[in-house]
Formats: structure tokens, C-alpha cells, sequence
């Protein structure tokens, strides 16, 4: 936990989808999951953000994986599900890459790499942990919002970057 796959898929995101006619960003697959009923909650989200389904008269699971099975088999679609945390969230949530219209991309994000390969997809990527240039930028930016150190911090700096070993979210 944050090495920064969060905000390296919103940073894609942004980037890349408008090359797509359907997207969506699910947050938090987790705590959508647990909070709002299901896969249910997750797949009336991915239809609200893909295609501004209305949710009202979806009832159920199948129901949902149908829409999106049908509604999105001829759109070239990104969905990026964020913080997916077991294998059954995905197999529920049901979609896959193959309902898809061509050139469509789903993009998971999770902590454990081996529900990635579990579920089957085709390319892991390991976000790689910052290298002591680039880890004393964002600490410098963030702790004294200056791109240098101040001298009288040269020391506690060096002690610090050691510690946390380039790992973003605790710089």
C-alpha cells in the first residue's frame, strides 16, 4: 500500500479515455462492495459511468450482467476497478474483456498480485517504488515546497529517505 497504483490509474485514466466511447473509474471496489450491495452496487456504477443507465430497474445480478454484456458488446469500453481486494468481487462483478467491443481494456488495480493472476489477465504491472532522486523531489515538494533541502535538514532527510525506501504515500 502506496506505492501509488491509485494514483497511477487516475493519472492513465485521464490520459487515455477519451480514445474510449464507454469508461468508468470504480473507485473502491472493496468498500462499494461491502457498503452498497454487492456486485450489484459495483455493476449499476460501471453501467451509470459507461452509459448512464438508469438504475431503477435493475434488480438483480443477472439482469446487470446482461446490460453491460449487451449494452457494451459493440463499444470500445476502459474500465478501471480500483482496490480489488478477492478473487469473488471479480468473478461476481462479472465482466469481462471479451464482452467487450474491440480494443476495449480493463484495467485492475490490487494489492495482492495473485488474484490478478487467478482471474486471468493478461499483463501485471508492478508499480515500481521511487528512486532516491525522484523520493528527494517529493519530499522536498512536500515538506518544505521547494525543489532543493534546506541545509539545516540535510541529515534528517538523508535519515528519512533511507527509512521509507521510496515508498510514495509515506514521503
Amino acid at each position: 500500500g502506496g506505492v501509488g497504483k491509485t494514483t497511477l490509474a487516475t493519472v492513465l485514466y485521464d490520459r487515455i479515455s477519451q480514445q474510449f466511447v464507454a469508461c468508468c473509474f470504480i473507485d473502491d471496489v472493496s468498500k462499494n462492495y461491502t457498503l452498497h450491495d454487492g456486485p450489484l452496487g459495483v455493476q449499476k456504477q460501471i453501467l451509470d459511468q459507461t452509459l448512464g443507465q438508469d438504475n431503477h430497474q435493475i434488480h438483480n445480478n443477472y439482469n446487470a450482467t446482461y446490460l453491460i454484456r449487451c449494452r457494451l458488446c459493440h463499444q470500445k469500453a476502459l474500465m478501471i476497478l480500483d482496490n480489488v481486494d478477492h478473487i469473488e468481487q471479480l468473478e461476481k462483478i462479472a465482466v469481462h474483456r471479451e464482452w467487450l467491443g474491440p480494443g476495449s481494456r480493463i484495467i485492475i488495480i490490487s494489492r495482492d498480485e495473485h488474484i490478478l493472476k487467478q482471474y486471468g489477465v493478461d499483463a501485471v504491472y508492478q508499480v515500481p517504488l521511487l528512486d532516491s532522486t525522484n523520493s528527494l523531489q517529493l519530499l522536498c515538494r512536500k515538506a518544505f515546497k521547494l525543489d532543493h533541502i534546506l541545509n539545516s535538514y540535510e541529515e534528517l532527510v538523508k535519515c528519512i529517505l533511507n527509512y521509507v525506501n521510496g515508498l510514495p504515500l509515506t514521503l
